[in-house]
């Protein structure tokens, strides 16, 4: 209710006070990668444009064939062998193909950095699910992974034999499941809109004005809790249980092939802890508990958009990390290419390792059955 004053002022109701004022602080989705407070005049927004111009076409551009044809490649060596493949495998397929259809969504990215969102809205929407979708995915199938190999081999568990495959398929129906649920708000709050500080239309989260803060930094947790911290704490739980049963039953150097587990699981936090590390520092300045400063905040968009694409050349990694670790996935590679015909038998001969000249990488009946497509 507004009363009216006497020298023409006008004194309105606190909780009407607080709606105005987070109507006017918070009326943006999208400004720096965070919202702006009314208190503070706006920052502008010209130097990360016109890194991001530059910057992501040209990273994108280079991530998108290298992580297409690598996970290609690594789905086209494990279906191979489909009849053979065991739990650990099928995960792996499901990650390879979670990159895939992340590398996917790259160029359209590239081309709002240039020329803004030119591709519609229900494009935006689709385009923007399957990102968050694919993101989610790679790293609960990380978790899979981890708890697979901490049942065999801490409780001697093997939940995922061959003989079971209706597991198998339900468990990465369950990952795929959740991973829908938890971008249904991007789903359904995507859209294309106009931002006239920037003069460029972008493909962004449109959520109603009085509520804009509450959502985003409700994402945000979402984002960081599901996406990073937890799944960084189970795995981290399981990897340190299977070294610690290993190491007491002397039985470390039996389990060579754990190296290449490890080092995708260590490789995937490298690549996302500086985003998230960022990511966290945007919310505490939307949310205040940092001060607004221009000249920081626009060092801080340039780390976000750094460190995003680091988060995103995670996806060509996997593949080399196969192909340069995993002896028998480096195998099975070199002899998909003599089926197709790309080498010769005699180079087959030369380079494919046999069992017997493979003594030392230790494929014993345990590990085989377990990291067939490694």
């Amino acid at each position: 209710r507004v009363t009216e004053m006497s020298n023409d002022a006008y004194i309105l109701s606190g909780e009407e006070a607080f709606d105005l004022l987070e109507n006017i602080s918070f009326s943006s989705d999208y400004y720096n990668g965070s919202d702006t407070c009314c208190s503070v005049p706006p920052c502008t927004s010209k130097s990360i444009q016109a890194f991001d111009r530059v910057f992501l076409p040209v990273f994108y551009s280079l991530l998108f064939p290298l992580g297409l044809c690598g996970n290609c490649m690594v789905m086209a060596v494990l279906l191979q062998c489909k009849r053979s493949l065991a739990g650990t495998d099928v995960f792996i397929l499901n990650l390879a193909l979670a990159d895939v259809l992340l590398v996917v969504t790259l160029p359209f990215w590239a081309v709002q950095a240039v020329n803004g969102w030119v591709f519609g809205t229900g494009t935006c929407k689709l385009v923007g699910s399957i990102f968050k979708i694919n993101f989610y995915s790679s790293i609960f199938f990380l978790v899979c992974i981890s708890f697979d190999r901490y049942l065999s081999i801490v409780h001697a568990v093997h939940m995922y034999k061959r003989n079971k495959s209706h597991l198998m398929v339900a468990s990465c129906l369950v990952v795929w499941g959740i991973c829908v649920l938890l971008t249904m708000p991007d789903f359904l709050y995507l859209e294309v809109k106009q931002d006239y500080r920037l003069n460029i239309t972008l493909c962004s989260h449109n959520f109603s004005s009085n509520t804009s803060l509450r959502w985003k930094t409700s994402l945000r947790i979402c984002y960081h809790m599901l996406g990073f911290f937890l799944p960084l704490v189970a795995m981290l739980y399981c990897y340190t249980c299977i070294v610690r049963t290993l190491l007491r039953s002397h039985g470390f150097h039996k389990h060579k092939a754990m190296r290449v587990i490890l080092i995708v699981v260590a490789v995937f936090f490298l690549c996302w802890t500086p985003y998230h590390l960022a990511l966290v520092a945007n919310t505490l300045i939307d949310l205040q508990v940092v001060g607004r400063d221009c000249d920081r905040e626009a060092v801080l968009d340039i780390i976000l958009s750094i460190t995003a694409s680091l988060g995103y050349f995670h996806c060509c990694l996997n593949p080399l990390l196969y192909a340069f670790v995993g002896i028998k996935f480096r195998n099975k590679f070199l002899e998909l290419l003599g089926h197709i015909g790309c080498v010769s038998h005699d180079f087959l001969h030369r380079h494919v390792q046999t069992p017997s000249q493979r003594k030392d990488s230790t494929w014993s009946e345990t590990t085989e059955a377990s990291y067939s497509g490694l």
